[in-house]
């Protein structure tokens, strides 16, 4: 399993994580983490080929919150932020197993008690944790109470949750509104029927409407580019990058809930032999390469690659290699990709950037 350390920098949290076996980057997680900064989790760079940091927050180990004395409410505050971000985590499909869940590890920020937690983008790599079920067994035993009453409280909640048939995140915060309503917004009264009149509006002037109409006509009459079209549907929130549904491992203690999803767009992709991984080529303008600020597919772990070794473009359905005058070539079934000129690529040709090698399937 991967070593972690606790560390701060410059007054910010800074997690250390180093490779110690087998493990390897798993690159569309990682992307996925370093595109999408989601509240309540850190965000990992890559330190070298086998080390990561995750930064992102200011706070302290939970463990030392808990430790130093916690009354009733603030322990239902800690467990509310966790389990809101746990959620986060099962809607957007996260492989739990690679959630650290260890109060030594887990981040909070001392005064609002707002939890940070951090993915371990990798391969091969151990179980981070041993269930959400655990994870609060552990702080509520390793907790010093203020109080008796604070005690017993916990008590009460932690007998909900190791109950047999389990339990939700939704059942989990009612218990927790049940117990400290301050810990949720109050929700807004609608406003009573008032007794009085509503004034008169006058109707707008037809005068007014034909000048619109107008100007929307002239619009209209222009290219199509600026052609009014309806509004653009606001897209759904990214899901992480999974390889395969079925390898997907969720919390046992909690009851999963359904969640509809859109069918996703059939991009071309590219499968790396090496690693399995198999990636979209969702842009028309796709660079590979090993300098992660300037390439889409990064592949950190082969020094023969070079900084930006190919671009794959992608036009009318069809998609085009070329070589960026790289060091040592690109290759499509063994045969050498001139530098600097496109050549069409199609479903089933090994594509090979110096002696890394993809697969290509069109869609």
């Amino acid at each position: 399993m991967a070593k972690l350390k606790f560390t701060e920098i410059n007054g910010e949290v800074c997690i250390k994580c180093r490779f110690t076996g087998n493990e390897m980057l798993n690159e569309p997680e990682y992307r996925y983490f370093i595109d999408n900064r989601i509240k309540g989790w850190l965000v990992p760079f890559a330190e070298g080929s086998d080390r990561l940091e995750f930064t992102g927050a200011k706070g302290i180990p939970l463990i030392n919150k808990i430790r130093s004395g916690i009354d009733k409410k603030e322990y239902f505050c800690i467990i509310k932020n966790l389990l809101d971000i746990i959620k986060v985590a099962e809607t957007c499909g996260f492989n739990m197993q690679n959630i650290v869940l260890d109060p030594d590890f887990i981040t909070v920020n001392a005064e609002d008690l707002d939890i940070y937690l951090f993915y371990l983008p990798l391969w091969y790599n151990e179980s981070c944790n041993d269930g959400i079920v655990n994870c609060l067994r552990k702080i509520s035993t390793f907790a010093q109470y203020k109080s008796q009453s604070d005690y017993s409280a916990v008590d009460g909640f932690m007998n909900f949750v190791c109950r047999e048939s389990g339990f939700t995140i939704s059942e989990a915060k009612e218990y927790i509104r049940r117990e400290v309503p301050s810990l949720f917004p109050a929700q807004t009264a609608k406003p009573a029927h008032t007794q009085f009149s509503r004034p008169h509006i006058p109707e707008p002037s037809q005068h007014i409407n034909n000048m619109a109409q107008t100007i929307i006509n002239d619009i209209n009459k222009g290219s199509q580019e600026f052609k009014h079209t309806a509004a653009p549907e606001v897209p759904e929130p990214k899901i992480i990058p999974s390889l395969n549904s079925n390898k997907k491992n969720v919390l046992p203690e909690l009851v999963k809930s359904e969640h509809i999803r859109s069918a996703p767009q059939n991009y071309p992709k590219l499968t790396r032999r090496a690693t399995g991984i198999t990636v979209n080529i969702d842009k028309p303008v796709f660079r590979i390469g090993k300098e992660r600020d300037k390439v889409d597919l990064c592949i950190t772990e082969n020094r023969t690659v070079s900084r930006v070794h190919a671009t794959i473009y992608t036009r009318s359905g069809s998609c085009y290699i070329e070589d960026n005058n790289s060091t040592n070539r690109t290759y499509i079934n063994g045969t050498a990709v001139p530098a600097n000129m496109e050549i069409k690529i199609k479903n089933g040709d090994v594509l090979k950037l110096s002696n890394e090698e993809f697969d290509f399937i069109d869609g």
